[in-house]
């Protein structure tokens, strides 16, 4: 088996998430986020924390050039496979290896909040956008209003511990407005919008979302099967309506997209 990556992630978990997470949950929002961008077919984009290139390759399809940036090799080594055209970098958002004002679109789909400093990682990106450029970005709303996650964070509390459901939850914790507007509050950013959207996720199974869920943040080794099962007994019989009569399940999955543009 391959070694973790900076992130702590493998190939295989790459591949998982790119197989698993990008049609059950990510397949719907590259078009939001290009469009809140105003990305046009001569622009040059650069899509930061682009994990297996779900939106780097929907750029591709309208943009004059893409480039990719992720801080996991793992997630870039798929995104290079699914993506050949295009120029992937490795790196930290804190630094990114990119000149001054030289990208037209700047945009990032749900990666600002598992970085140390988001408002960080927003002046870098502003810092390699060209005057007037815009910039987007996708941010999950909290766990209030996407109440499958918020109960399948609880039944992993119940079933597991706080450490595992805290995980669970990290990729919600960003989404409220006042807190956008707070990190968002950059000098050279100007006419920023954050606008909510409904979404939608669908897995084939409750015990899909759960196993998947379980293994996209590395708790595969200290959750069991029997685990496992028990929350996705209890996430059945809470949200039994959103269960379809062959066993899939579709899911209310919001988020806010944040745009703005570089003065």
């Amino acid at each position: 088996m391959s070694a973790p990556d900076e992130m702590g992630l493998t190939p295989d978990a790459a591949l998982g998430y790119e197989q698993f997470f990008v049609p059950a949950i990510f397949h719907q929002w590259p078009a939001k986020i290009i469009s809140a961008a105003a990305i046009t077919e001569n622009n040059d984009v650069l899509d930061v924390g682009c994990g297996t290139g779900a939106l780097t390759r929907e750029i591709v399809k309208c943009a004059g050039s893409a480039t990719g940036f992720d801080l996991s090799e793992s997630m870039l080594g798929v995104a290079r496979q699914v993506c050949p055209t295009v120029t992937f970098h490795q790196g930290n958002v804190a630094e990114l290896p990119f000149d001054n004002s030289t990208f037209d679109s700047v945009v990032s789909a749900f990666m600002l909040m598992f970085v140390p400093d988001p408002k960080q990682a927003i002046g870098e990106m502003l810092r390699v956008l060209r005057p007037g450029g815009h910039m987007a970005a996708g941010i999950w709303q909290g766990l209030d209003n996407n109440p499958v996650y918020a109960a399948l964070v609880e039944s992993t509390r119940e079933v597991v511990d706080d450490q595992s459901a805290d995980s669970m939850a990290w990729p919600f914790t960003m989404g409220d407005v006042g807190k956008l507007e707070d990190i968002f509050n950059v000098d050279g950013l100007y006419d920023i919008s954050i606008t909510a959207h409904d979404g939608y996720a669908e897995f084939p199974s409750v015990e899909d979302l759960v196993g998947v869920e379980i293994q996209a943040w590395l708790l595969a080794d200290s959750v069991s099967a029997d685990q496992i099962a028990e929350i996705a007994t209890k996430l059945r019989s809470k949200y039994s309506d959103f269960a379809n009569s062959d066993g899939t399940i579709k899911f209310p999955l919001n988020a806010f997209i944040v745009s703005a543009v570089s003065s």
